[in-house]
Parts: C-alpha cells; structure tokens; sequence
C-alpha cells in the first residue's frame, strides 16, 4: 500500500540535497519560501523560511508563481514566474544565492527569456546529454487563448540560446476541459525526469480550475530534445480525477533509496490512497510498489 501525506502548498517542488530533502513554493503575494528537513515526512510541518521578496514597483513584484529550486554547478537557483498585477505580464525570472544552501537568501537576477518575450510561466531546467535546456508554459501570441510547452537550449542558467522550440499542444479532448470563450486551452507545468536510461517529462492540462485538471505525460524516443515529433505524447493522462483524487495537477519526483516520490496538488480529500492510469510508464504504475504519493 502506498503511503499519502498530505500539507498545504500549490505547485509542489521538492528536491534532496546534503541529505536534506527541502520544498520550495510561493510564500504569500510577493514572497518564496523554502523549507527543509531531515525526512520527507516532516516537510509537511518544517518551519517555512523566507528567502525573497519582491521590490514593490517592479515587472516582477507581484504574483510569484511556481517556484523551482535547482542546483546548478554546486549553485542554488530559483526560477518563478513573476508579474507586475496584469497576467498578462507574466513571465519567467531567475534568483540566485550564490552558494550551495537552498534555504540562504536569494537575489533578482534576471529575466530568461527567448527573443519573442511572450507570456511565460512554470519553467523547469531539463540537463540531458551534457547540456541543459528550459522548458516552459507561454502563449503563442499576445492574447490568452492557448498555453503551450516549449523549450530552449540554455547557455547558462540566466540565458536561453536563440528561439523557443514548440513541444506540446493541447490536442486531446482531456487536455481541453475547462476552456470556454474567456478561459484558455492549458498545458502546463513542465518536469523532467529520467528513469531507466529514458528522457520523460511529465505536464499538467486542461483547467486548473476545474476537476478535469490532470497530470500526463511526454517520453523523448527522438535524438533531438527541441524537435517536437521526436517526443511521443502518452494518449491518456496518467493520474485523473477518480474516486480518491480531484483536480490533481502540477507534480515533481524525487528517486531515493525508499524508492520513488510524487508530489503534486489537488483538491483536499482525506484518502489513503491514488489511483493511476494503466496506461502510465513503468509497466502499469508511476510511482513503484515501495513509493508513495504526496499530496502538497
């Protein structure tokens, strides 16, 4: 049986580090917080600390969302979508600390952006082959119709090398739900992971304010990550809403020696325990028979 824990935190993202394991997410309007602690478990009550707020006044003071903490290079890193107010404005920042402690303070760096600057939200660092690439949820335009996935090659951890790469649509009808005359077709939070030698990157679509809100999946079986058809997109999702979970959305995993972890969000139920598709990888199941789901 699969263990559930549950805690209060949207767009959950957890990594380990120096034998800690740390959460980080958005802390009020304008703020991050990260905490930290010797055991997944005991996230749920680790003290969360502050570790930036926004200048007021800025293009990036306001709406912070989706915090992702990465270490790069023995450097920790923080990438968030911030706005001014307007969504409309949303796009893609990077923090750093310059050092290896994920729960040190943090400092604006810049934008990363791809020559177009459209709307942008949720990025992930994916390192594959020797080089890392940036994948993300935007708009095509400038009208908030359609979030797609796209990528781009990194150069460092502040800059995309040249154009964005379209990865993913909402094509699906699962993928649409939610959507009407003045709500947006979604695909979005992006996470990468390997398992078995393989590139996956998991996503979320249709409304996040609605039930339909799924977590699915995209497997690289191409040789080049920025090319769209050399990644196959799994025709179900692979955890929906069903008699233990709803709206369920936005997750990370962490592989440790207790096996694997996937955290993501959803509507508060108590339940003990989540059903997911068949048609997942790992032969039936995304999480392993000794692995638990976490509800942030």
């Amino acid at each position: 049986m699969k263990k559930l824990i549950t805690s209060h935190c949207r767009d959950p993202y957890v990594i380990r580090h120096n034998n800690k394991y740390y959460r980080c997410f958005s802390f009020g309007a304008s703020s991050i917080g990260v905490a930290y602690a010797d055991t997944i478990d005991a996230l749920r009550d680790a003290e969360p600390i502050t570790v930036y707020t926004a200048p007021a006044g800025t293009a990036y003071s306001k709406e912070l969302w989706a915090p992702e903490l990465h270490i790069i290079d023995g450097k920790c890193y923080i990438y968030v979508a911030c706005d001014d107010g307007e969504n409309r404005n949303h796009r893609m920042y990077v923090l750093e600390n310059n050092s290896d402690d994920p729960a040190a303070p943090y400092t604006m760096h810049s934008q990363i952006t791809d020559p177009t600057d459209k709307w942008a939200i949720d990025g992930t660092v994916m390192p594959l082959g020797g080089k890392m690439y940036f994948i993300w949820s935007g708009w095509e335009g400038d009208v908030n119709v359609c979030q797609n996935l796209y990528i781009a090659e990194m150069a460092d951890p502040f800059t995309l090398c040249g154009e964005r790469h379209l990865l993913s649509v909402p094509t699906f009808e699962w993928e649409k739900r939610g959507a009407s005359d003045t709500l947006p077709l979604i695909n979005e939070g992006p996470f990468a992971f390997k398992h078995n030698g393989k590139q996956y990157l998991t996503y979320s679509a249709s409304g996040s304010w609605c039930e339909h809100y799924c977590i699915a999946l995209l497997e690289l079986t191409g040789d080049n990550p920025l090319k769209q058809n050399s990644w196959h997109k799994y025709p179900a999702p692979i955890l929906c809403t069903n008699e233990q979970v709803k709206g369920a959305g936005h997750c990370s995993l962490l592989m440790d020696e207790d096996g694997t972890h996937v955290f993501f969000h959803a509507w508060d139920k108590e339940e003990t325990n989540i059903r997911w598709n068949t048609v997942a990888l790992w032969h039936g199941h995304l999480a392993e028979e000794n692995g638990r789901l976490i509800i942030l």
